[in-house]
């Protein structure tokens, strides 16, 4: 979560995001709204497609059917079997006919004239090459063939038309469909057997992206598919009718529906007008994924499209997040460096405009009057310091030339007193001739503290030298001095603090440490660096502070702060203390700051 904030924290990502988001939300509204409409008006164009192609190979067959039926009402209409019906001609007139006919159309097996009691009288048979009449010794008794059982009880005019059969001149023959046209009573009927073939023969063959196939009402197979062994089942007399999954295609009526794996156009043929609950039904079975192939191809351009668009999208965002982020940024850089150089930039001579030209003016404005107020604080500071430590020479010298000589002239009295009046208290005037004299060192010594002349004639560098040395002898430490030679003698401002810090670690060392080691060491880099370490017997920093009795460690932290520097005290009880001192160079924004809150 935390990670998600800080990616999400930044200008430039946000206004990616927002622009993205902006230009994504219609761009997915139109693609999500375009599939769910175009899946469903391209599924109902491809199935309906697809279904127009079977209701065409359905018509082919019709007409097929429709050509038979118009023979057979041309052969019963013949003058030759109207005369003969009547017993005015002989059968070679009706014979002579049909096989003319027959010479004519190649897709008929045979032509039969039958009587009324299922015995053939005329039948004029074709081997595919020639018509020939059938011999009179040959004609079979058909009484017992289902189209006869079928046509008979009809009326005058019926017409009868039998599923694929083969009955064909030789056992195992191509199929056929048996097409009868029942006559007047007592008179038979007029059959036409068309050669199965010739009624499929616009049929496509079957591919591996398709397959065709027929059943009758009854789900039989009348032309078997492709891939029939997965599509049908075994009947009981042997034959295959189709899977029970399939059995929507037997209603009767056109339509399509889709299994798991494939998709079934299908559409019913009434093959003749007098059997409405005779038909057939001829289907083709697609696999699904060929059907709908051009529709993922759609859809796959289409996520190419979209993946495109976000491309744009997200490139366009960072060109527009970027040309309006830069300004932002490069005032962000700006601040960055004002807060670590501390000198205010330049403004530049062209500004952007609107709002952010306005935060940026704004902003170097601030710059210009924050450093005119750096420059009036440090020499504030400088003055404070300046007059802090003329303030203690004036002090250093009203006690050198006041107070320190007259207590010289008093030891000189008590000396000249001593020597030429004996008097009976020899010793008395001994010690105080010395009391006077340790009180002439410790004076000569506050003067030198209160103004190091050392500071002032050799640099920061020899007066901490003496500074630890002497403190050292008169502690009786064993000091480890290690004093890098500085780049530059620092400002008189930073000497300064830096001397009364060090200072005051070695006086809090001298008078609490008890320390028998001291290391006193000074570096320098972009600031002044200053250690003090002692072996003695250290002291709880948290509880001094807590209770107000740490002023000297108080005092070194401000003074370092006051100069945007630190000063870092660490130690525990037995485990001795160390003093960390940084001091920068120069003052700085923080030093303007720090001197404004202690004014």
């Amino acid at each position: 979560m935390l990670l998600v904030t800080r990616l999400f924290s930044g200008l430039r990502t946000r206004l990616v995001v927002a622009f993205v988001v902006v230009m994504l939300i219609p761009v997915l509204g139109i693609g999500v709204y375009g599939y769910s409409f175009t899946h469903q008006m391209l599924s109902e164009k491809t199935l309906e497609t697809s279904l127009n192609q079977v209701q065409l190979q359905a018509q082919h067959i019709v007409r097929s059917l429709a050509q038979a039926q118009g023979d057979a009402l041309h052969l019963s209409e013949l003058p030759s079997l109207t005369a003969f019906r009547r017993g005015q001609g002989g059968l070679a007139a009706v014979e002579q006919d049909f096989l003319v006919l027959l010479s004519v159309r190649p897709v008929y097996q045979n032509l039969r004239y039958i009587d009324e009691t299922g015995r053939e009288l005329v039948r004029v048979d074709s081997d595919g090459e020639r018509a020939f009449v059938v011999a009179a010794e040959q004609l079979a008794d058909r009484s017992q063939a289902s189209y006869f059982q079928n046509i008979i009880p009809l009326r005058t005019a019926s017409s009868y038309v039998s599923p694929f059969a083969y009955e064909g001149l030789v056992d195992g023959g191509p199929a056929v469909v048996h097409f009868a046209l029942r006559l007047p009573p007592g008179d038979g009927l007029v059959l036409v057997d068309m050669y199965a073939s010739a009624v499929l023969q616009n049929l496509p063959a079957d591919s591996a992206t398709e397959a065709w196939g027929m059943v009758d009402q009854d789900g039989k197979f009348m032309m078997f598919p492709q891939n029939f062994e997965q599509v049908s089942v075994e009947r009981d007399d042997g034959t295959r009718q189709i899977v029970p999954e399939l059995d929507a295609m037997l209603s009767g009526r056109a339509g399509t529906f889709e299994t798991g794996v494939s998709v079934y156009a299908y559409h019913t043929i009434f093959p003749s007008s007098m059997m409405p609950n005779q038909f057939w039904v001829l289907y083709r079975d697609m696999p699904s994924s060929v059907l709908y192939a051009e529709i993922d191809q759609f859809y796959g351009r289409s996520v190419i499209f979209v993946g495109l668009a976000l491309v744009t999208a997200i490139m366009l965002a960072l060109l527009i997040a970027r040309n309006i982020a830069a300004p932002v940024l490069d005032l962000q850089r700006k601040l960055a460096e004002f807060g670590h150089s501390g000198t205010a930039p330049q403004a530049p001579t062209v500004l952007p405009s609107g709002e952010i030209g306005a935060l940026t003016h704004t902003f170097y404005d601030m710059a210009q009057e924050l450093e005119r107020k750096r420059r009036d604080a440090r020499l504030l500071i400088e003055r404070l310091i300046t007059a802090q430590e003329e303030e203690r020479k004036l002090v250093a010298y009203d006690l050198h030339d006041g107070l320190i000589q007259q207590m010289v002239g008093a030891r000189l009295y008590l000396t000249h007193c001593r020597q030429h009046c004996p008097t009976p208290d020899v010793n008395g005037f001994k010690r105080g001739c010395d009391a006077l004299s340790e009180a002439i060192v410790e004076g000569r010594r506050i003067i030198e503290g209160l103004r190091p002349a050392t500071l002032d004639d050799l640099g920061l560098s020899a007066a901490l030298a003496e500074l630890a040395q002497s403190t050292a002898a008169a502690a009786g430490w064993t000091l480890d001095l290690d004093l890098r030679p500085l780049s530059q003698e620092p400002d008189k401002v930073v000497s300064v603090t830096v001397y009364r810090i060090a200072q005051e670690a070695l006086n809090n060392a001298r008078k609490h440490a008890q320390a028998k080691h001291v290391c006193f060491r000074l570096s320098n880099g972009e600031g002044i660096s200053l250690r003090v370490q002692d072996d003695g017997v250290g002291f709880d920093t948290e509880r001094v502070i807590r209770e107000e009795r740490g002023f000297g460690i108080t005092t070194m932290r401000e003074r370092a702060e006051l100069l945007n520097g630190f000063c870092v005290l660490d130690s525990r009880p037995q485990q001795g203390t160390t003093v960390s001192v940084w001091i920068p160079w120069q003052l700085s924004v923080a030093a303007v700051d720090g001197a404004k809150a202690h004014g």
